[in-house]
This record gives C-alpha cells, sequence and structure tokens, in this order.
C-alpha cells in the first residue's frame, strides 16, 4: 500500500492536533467553572463584587476553589498553544525533509 506524502504530513500533524483540542477543551472548562465558581462565592458574599470597569478581582481576592480552576485553565490553555507549535513545527520540518 502506497501512502502519498501528504497524508504522511497529516498523520504526523493529527496526534498534536487531537492533544491539542482535548487541552483547549480542558482550558475552557476550567475557565467556565473558575467564572461560576466566583459568581456563586460573590452571590453567597464571600467574595466583593468588583465595580463595573474595573480589572476584576485580584488573585487573592478568589476563593480556594475559584484559584484552582483558573489555574488548571492556564495549564491547559497553555498546553493547548505549546501543542499547536509543536505540531505546526514538526508538519514544516516533515514537509520539508521529504521536499515536496
Amino acid at each position: 500500500m502506497i501512502v502519498s506524502n501528504d497524508i504522511e504530513v497529516w498523520l504526523l500533524f493529527a496526534p498534536f492536533w487531537i492533544l491539542g483540542i482535548a487541552a483547549l477543551i480542558g482550558g475552557l472548562y476550567h475557565m467556565a467553572h473558575a467564572w461560576l465558581v466566583t459568581r456563586r462565592a460573590q452571590a453567597a458574599g464571600h467574595v466583593r463584587k468588583p465595580p463595573a470597569f474595573s480589572k476584576g478581582l485580584a488573585w487573592h481576592e478568589l476563593t480556594d476553589h475559584g484559584r484552582h480552576h483558573l489555574k488548571r485553565a492556564f495549564l491547559w490553555l497553555g498546553a493547548f498553544f505549546a501543542l499547536t507549535l509543536l505540531g505546526m513545527g514538526v508538519g514544516a520540518a516533515v514537509g520539508l525533509l521529504l521536499g515536496r
């Protein structure tokens, strides 16, 4: 069975793409939960509500649960960007090495 070079490059890039999508979903999940946990804490009166047009809450003003989800969101979004760049680099390197 003969596989074209385009398919070979795609198969090398696909694992990074699939893992990147999973990391993006994880980051968005944790970002949504950080927002939800903070809003619930504000509704219960545990966390102050920032005034309109302000920067929002500082890191130390978040609840432990909110900080947990925000840390995980930053971690997963960073993993998404790293995997995306790594996948593009692998695809470009293989494309250059194959010369087509």
